[in-house]
């Protein structure tokens, strides 16, 4: 059994996954100068979604979890890690979304049933009328990871929810709120709490295409550090062999990211480091087709998907 005190506390660790190392400067002043009364108010819903980047978003390291809470952000409400409940966290939510309790961003994780809204409800009522009440009165929207931002798994050929990006939500009810994308399959912390920071405290982060150019303006391929390999043609023919990947599945050409030189998990590894082909994760393209694999064993091109190999 965990005690009261060790939940919170683990709670607490969503708001406070807020790593300092590799901010920009002016974003590390920012950190130091947070009047406490002005933390961001988050409110955090999950639609179609596994959960995958709130877990990513806890591995993240530095400062300590309750700092973070405390004096960086205020996280009103997530769906897995809030301590409360019923009806306590709808009027919450509700006060919020009504624009009685003050400012506040929405985050959002996981895709929208826009063809079956029963498929995801909060409280009995449909998600999509939280987010549609949310569009009139919320400082911004941030979608969180792939799902949310062009809609992922959940979106795949075939479904039947319906399922749709958080933006194309907002465009299908004819609404247009501030909204930051930040794919990823999972998310990478990185990319979801600095954005948040910067926003908070400096403004609207350069965008490229809705997401944050900071992370997302360059191709993996690009920063990948096997691209000399690419051009010296040395191509790894399975998985395991050394060189470039693309022959056996890499979309790192397609897909904008900057994994080659962030890393994952608290910079221990990535993808290509661990030998495995970049999956395209953060692509729009993502899960889309039930016929685009994520491995590959030869180059063949996918029909109607132009520029596109399996």
């Amino acid at each position: 059994m965990i005690n009261r005190r060790d939940f919170l506390k683990l709670a607490a660790c969503l708001g406070a996954s807020l790593p300092i190392a590799g901010f920009p400067s002016a974003v590390k002043a920012a950190l130091k100068t947070i009047d406490p009364k002005s933390v961001p108010k988050l409110i955090y819903l999950q639609a179609q979604s596994c959960t995958g980047c709130s877990v990513s978003l806890l591995q993240a390291e530095a400062p300590g979890a309750v700092s973070m809470i405390t004096q960086y952000s205020k996280l009103v409400y997530h769906q897995d890690l809030s301590a409360a409940s019923g009806k306590q966290v709808l009027d919450l939510m509700n006060a919020y979304i009504s624009g009685n309790a003050g400012d506040y961003f929405l985050a959002v994780e996981g895709s929208i049933p826009l063809g079956m809204p029963d498929a995801c409800v909060i409280g009995g009522k449909p998600i999509a009328d939280y987010l549609s009440a949310a569009a009139r009165t919320m400082s911004g929207a941030v979608a969180i990871g792939t799902c949310s931002s062009y809609g992922g798994i959940p979106a795949a050929e075939g479904n039947l929810t319906g399922a749709v990006s958080l933006n194309d939500f907002y465009k299908a009810i004819n609404k247009k709120p501030l909204l930051i994308s930040i794919p990823g399959c999972p998310v990478h912390p990185d990319w979801v709490w600095k954005t948040i920071v910067h926003l908070v405290k400096i403004g609207l982060p350069e965008l490229t295409d809705t997401r944050p150019a900071a992370f997302f303006s360059r191709k993996v391929h690009e920063l990948c550090p096997r691209y000399h390999d690419f051009q010296q043609e040395i191509f790894a023919e399975k998985l395991g062999d050394q060189g470039c990947l693309f022959k056996i599945g890499c979309l790192g050409p397609d897909t904008f990211a900057d994994c080659p030189t962030r890393w994952w998990n608290s910079g221990q590894t990535w993808c290509i480091d661990a030998n495995a082909p970049c999956i395209g994760c953060a692509s729009p393209m993502f899960a889309r087709k039930k016929d685009f694999p994520f491995y590959r064993n030869a180059e063949i091109v996918i029909p109607g998907i132009p520029g596109e190999k399996s």
